[in-house]
């Protein structure tokens, strides 16, 4: 069928239309020809009238086997058993709930909770506003929940179509201990769906820590084609028992519920994407090139942020007035840490899969961890993060729990201990050592009670995947004296960054 309709409209064209028919000839496969023309209801819509609706209870009742796959995926977790991260040992579980996190300035125990008089705002950032479970305490990686904990599931933060945000940003004590709320109404219940929307998704993945997005490189109509084509979130992040794959080039966030799943480009637009006149060459360029590489032309975002030098947040927010999913009022006079946010090109760097052929794929950092001379390495577009972090002037990162493998790496015996601040009490007081002895004390971790605030040493990268155009940058945006891409610090030698620098080039990728 593909190769009928390219040759009635053209290869370029056809390409297009080929897509689009195989997603809609796919659900039609997949669903009798009635319900294209009747939206799918919940069929528990009639009990939940009748009898109410009580939370992860209610759902269980038929989705007893679903329950389970929640609580066994890292959007419970918030981690999994890593491999081939490099400081990692394979196996040993590592996510958000026991990573520091640079943006946040902290660490998942010491910053659950964190609020200014009981709300989530922008300024404070509370970890646990987020998680799919009414927790008071985040998740300890690898123990099974208990049979309170699997109760305070939300369900219907994924799969209800309408949900009011407002609900969950504020703290609320309960018999099980203080937890951000949730939406439980009976308006939320009666609109679930079947497949989570974008909405559902972005209500925790839109944005955060900083007055643009995250990544700069919003999932929306206006910023990607996909988008604005109308995909949805989960027919690229494809999903199984509720385990949802995150791609294998990512270099920041190290849990991975499918590490053998790719979320790759390939496989809705094959391996030669490109047609016309310059379709070989272009495609060449794959063998190198991600194609993210030219098809993301902008990022935004925090790229120096300095957690030693609070100043306090008179423009109202970080990121408030972007916020669509998430809308939290942010309050004049909070402290944040010193930041610098810029608008513009992406920068690059080499990047291979984390596959079990490549032992050393990711950091633990986020820093960069292969080369031009990596087999199956490619470019990718990254957003370069300086931090300075807090760290102990004394102890070492070795002695925290669980850090004890670091003790005998030469790299990290040395590696001084990571400190991790109350938000709630940075955010209020401005003062760095009341918020550690908060933190810490949170935490459980013994610290010296004396800091230092240093650059961590290497630069972190953050991952860009979306914000794709259509139309990929112009030759030119690369291959000239003055192009996007720093071929030397690309590992290039002078001779080929001249080449390289001219459109012919192009061939000597």
């Amino acid at each position: 069928m593909r190769s009928s309709i390219a040759a009635c409209v053209g290869p370029g064209r056809g390409r297009w239309i080929a897509l689009a028919l195989t997603l809609v000839l796919g659900c039609a496969q997949a669903r009798p020809a009635s319900t294209l023309l009747h939206p799918w209801v919940h069929p528990g819509d009639a009990f939940i009238r009748t009898h109410g609706y009580h939370g992860a209870r209610t759902c269980a009742a038929c989705h007893a086997q679903a329950l389970n796959e929640v609580l066994d995926s890292v959007h419970w977790n918030l981690a999994s058993p890593v491999r081939n991260v490099q400081g990692l040992p394979d196996g040993s579980w590592w996510g958000m709930a026991n990573r520091q996190c640079a943006l946040a300035g902290c660490m998942a125990a010491a910053n659950w909770l964190a609020a200014t008089d009981g709300r989530f705002t922008p300024q404070s950032q509370g970890c646990g506003v987020c998680h799919i479970g009414a927790l008071s305490s985040p998740p300890v990686p690898g123990r099974p929940p208990t049979a309170a904990q699997r109760q305070t599931v939300d369900c219907l933060v994924c799969h209800a179509r309408v949900y009011d945000w407002r609900r969950r940003a504020h703290l609320v004590k309960e018999g099980s201990g203080l937890h951000w709320g949730r939406d439980s109404s009976m308006r939320a219940a009666l609109s679930i769906t079947r497949v989570p929307t974008n909405a559902a998704c972005l209500r925790c993945h839109e944005h955060a820590f900083s007055a643009d997005y995250k990544r700069g490189t919003p999932f929306t109509a206006a910023n990607d084609v996909h988008a604005r084509a109308g995909l949805r979130c989960v027919t690229c992040h494809v999903t199984e028992h509720h385990k949802i794959a995150k791609g294998q080039a990512e270099s920041d966030m190290v849990a991975n519920d499918l590490p053998d799943v790719p979320v790759r480009c390939s496989g809705c637009h094959g391996p030669d994407p490109h047609s016309a006149a310059h379709g070989a060459i272009l495609n060449a360029h794959s063998l190198r090139l991600a194609c993210q590489t030219c098809h993301i032309r902008q990022v935004s975002g925090i790229v120096y942020e300095n957690w030693g030098k609070p100043v306090r947040d008179d423009a109202h927010g970080w990121r408030s007035a972007l916020s669509r999913y998430d809308p939290s009022a942010a309050l004049p006079g909070q402290y944040v840490p010193t930041v610098r946010i810029e608008r513009g090109p992406p920068q690059y760097l080499w990047r291979v899969p984390n596959t079990p052929e490549h032992p050393a794929a990711q950091s633990w950092m986020a820093f960069a961890t292969a080369t031009r001379d990596t087999p199956g390495a490619r470019i990718y577009p990254v957003r370069a993060l300086t931090q300075i972090m807090l760290f102990d002037r004394t102890r070492r990162m070795w002695q925290a729990p669980g850090m004890a493998f670091m003790r005998h790496d030469a790299n990290t015996a040395h590696f001084p201990l990571l400190l991790a601040p109350d938000r709630a009490v940075y955010n209020r007081t401005g003062n760095v050592q009341q918020a550690l002895d908060a933190g810490m004390r949170a935490m459980g971790i013994p610290w010296s009670g004396r800091w230092m605030a240093m650059r961590v040493p290497g630069t972190s990268y953050i991952s860009v995947n979306h914000g794709i155009r259509r139309h990929g940058l112009a030759c030119s945006a690369c291959h000239s004296p003055h192009g996007l891409m720093n071929f030397a610090q690309l590992g290039y030698s002078a001779r080929q960054v001249r080449q390289l620098e001219q459109a012919r080039g192009v061939s000597a990728h």
